[in-house]
């Protein structure tokens, strides 16, 4: 039976590194009781999809390290002034066009800055509200505002992912994935138009967070006749 081999890659820094290791850790020891990949939803038709992209597995985890940022990330922001006006234009729009206006006027209106020089830490998470209230923020802050901004456009949390890892050109990198209908959009921080992830090319992904769930992403491969996570270099 294939076993899954973790997918590894430097995203930057020793504390995102290391926490990517412990999680392999656990899907290493919790992979025995996880049934051969199949799509479906992970709680039935109200759950989040198993985000299996980019030719990888998406092994559920808890991702602790990343509990507090989420809990940000997740706060309703549909009933500030400024969200509404970032989203007013957009109403009338078809989901594929919300998602191109919001990737387009985050862009456009959040301009980029640093955790350190904004929040004098190395990784802060900010919620929607403290992004818009700063006009500023990074990747990360970027796509948390982009996520509470379609899902004010009524777009299920449940299709709603941020996903963390390495671009084969950029480096380190965390996107905003929407689900729409059967397909996902890559909005990443590079300022262009969505993409259909199956045309995103030259990304690797390594840990995804979506409502109530964490993944961490391994690849198929030919194994030792048992079901398991191996670290090491996937290419």
């Amino acid at each position: 039976m294939p076993y899954l081999r973790l997918v590894r890659g430097l995203l930057g820094g020793a504390g995102l590194a290391g926490c990517i290791a412990l999680l392999a850790a656990q899907a290493r020891a919790e992979t025995a009781n996880i049934v051969p990949h199949t799509s479906i939803l992970v709680t039935g038709q109200a759950g989040p999809r198993t985000p299996d992209l980019f030719g990888t597995v998406a092994l559920p985890v808890r991702a602790d390290r990343y509990a507090a940022g989420w809990r940000r990330a997740s706060l309703d922001a549909s009933y500030l002034p400024s969200m509404r006006r970032l989203v007013a234009p957009a109403r009338g729009f078809s989901r594929e066009q919300q998602i191109a206006y919001i990737q387009a006027a985050v862009t456009h209106q959040i301009r980029w800055i640093s955790d350190a020089t904004e929040w004098g830490l190395h990784d802060y998470w900010a919620s929607a509200a403290e992004t818009l209230q700063h006009g500023a923020g990074d990747m990360e802050d970027r796509a948390i505002v982009k996520m509470q901004a379609l899902r004010t456009l009524g777009v299920p949390a449940r299709d709603l992912y941020l996903m963390i890892g390495k671009d084969k050109v950029g480096g380190p990198i965390t996107v905003l994935l929407v689900r729409v209908g059967g397909r996902f959009y890559v909005l990443d921080d590079l300022g262009g138009s969505p993409i259909p992830a199956d045309r995103r090319h030259g990304f690797e992904p390594m840990l995804t967070l979506g409502q109530n769930t964490a993944w961490i992403h391994g690849r198929r491969v030919a194994g030792t006749g048992r079901a398991g996570v191996a670290t090491g270099a996937s290419r």
